[in-house]
């Protein structure tokens, strides 16, 4: 993986880009946080106040509208532009699984009623639209069950 000091917002962001593209081709498998560091770098203007210990409420909420309900439930995303990507990585019947939406993107997910969601893509924009909205999202999440778990926190 490319590791090179970004020298403007522009490099930031295709850094961002090159790190999820470059995972997504040499894994079968990524988590979310390896993802953060060239998220908080990036500095979109979307999610303003990823790095602050405070949530960001507005990163939170379009995050959020973006995925289906079923996201808080949801230990691993399948990502795959057709079924047999899916069948590939070991996973039958996913048009089986519940249809669920997003208030917010119109594209084809389901839930397989317990924890695991499979998104369709058709495009790198579908995965340029969905790597920072999941990063978003688990970054303000996890900012909301430390300061649950933390009452020193609540003063915030």
């Amino acid at each position: 993986m490319d590791r090179t000091v970004p020298q403007t917002g522009s490099e930031e962001i295709e850094l961002y880009m090159r790190t999820y593209y470059s995972l997504l081709r040499s894994s079968d498998s990524i988590k979310i946080d390896t993802l953060v560091e060239s998220h908080l770098a990036m500095r979109s203007s979307l999610h303003e106040r990823a790095a602050e210990v405070a949530p960001d409420s507005s990163a939170l909420m379009y995050s959020a509208l973006r995925l289906p309900s079923c996201i808080i439930q949801t230990d691993e995303v399948l990502i795959g532009q057709m079924d047999r990507s899916f069948i590939a990585a070991g996973f039958r019947n996913i048009a089986d699984w519940q249809r669920v939406y997003a208030t917010g993107r119109r594209r084809r997910t389901h839930f397989d009623g317990d924890c695991v969601m499979a998104v369709y893509v058709v495009s790198r924009s579908d995965i340029d639209d969905l790597a920072p909205i999941l990063t978003a999202f688990q970054i303000e999440w996890n900012k909301l069950h430390l300061l649950l778990q933390n009452p020193d926190l609540s003063a915030m």
